[in-house]
């Protein structure tokens, strides 16, 4: 592994932690509920962190496998291509993408949709509009990144969409956990 592959992971988990401290004490003062203590966020925010960190490298590990690759040169690029260092790397650039995609990225194509079509659009073709730009922008950041494994169009695609699948998946937890405390609490009320 890369000293700029540790200082990355590290950065990167930083990041993660900060955010999602930052979100949890969101949704505490948005629901009216007391700020979660320190002692249970120190448990909390790696398993939740986990719930993000895994399946990208889970994901990272399939892409090696079915896409495999090789580093001919040498040249020991940021994304390494040994038996580990692809799955580190290419899930470190990965989370990185989707974090500015996630936090930049869509909310400006998002309002640019809406300005062109001077309405609101649905749900559909919102997330069909986002797996689209992501698609494109993963291509062209593997074609100025030298190190990405992505081989073309298709591949794009795929990243794209199981990265979607996985937030579609958590948002529908969120959703179902959200259902759950309002029966409790029309239930008890």
């Amino acid at each position: 592994m890369h000293t700029l592959q540790i200082i990355l992971s590290a950065l990167i988990l930083m990041i993660l932690f900060g955010l999602i401290n930052l979100m949890m004490n969101y949704i505490s003062r948005r629901d009216g509920e007391p700020v979660v203590p320190f002692r249970k966020k120190l448990w909390l925010i790696p398993l939740i962190s986990a719930f993000i960190i895994i399946p990208l490298e889970f994901f990272a590990m399939l892409y090696a496998r079915w896409f495999p690759m090789s580093d001919p040169s040498g040249s020991g690029e940021v994304l390494a291509y040994d038996a580990q260092g692809i799955w580190l790397g290419f899930s470190l650039t990965i989370l990185i993408g989707l974090l500015i995609f996630e936090g930049i990225i869509h909310p400006l194509v998002i309002t640019l949709l809406r300005l062109l079509l001077r309405m609101d659009t649905s749900i559909y073709i919102k997330q069909a509009v986002t797996v689209v730009t992501d698609t494109v922008l993963l291509y062209i950041v593997s074609l100025i990144v030298p190190g990405m494994p992505v081989g073309g169009w298709l591949q794009a695609l795929l990243i794209a969409l199981f990265f979607h699948l996985i937030e579609w998946i958590l948002i529908g937890v969120q959703t179902w956990v959200q259902q759950r405390k309002r029966a409790r609490s029309e239930s008890t009320g």
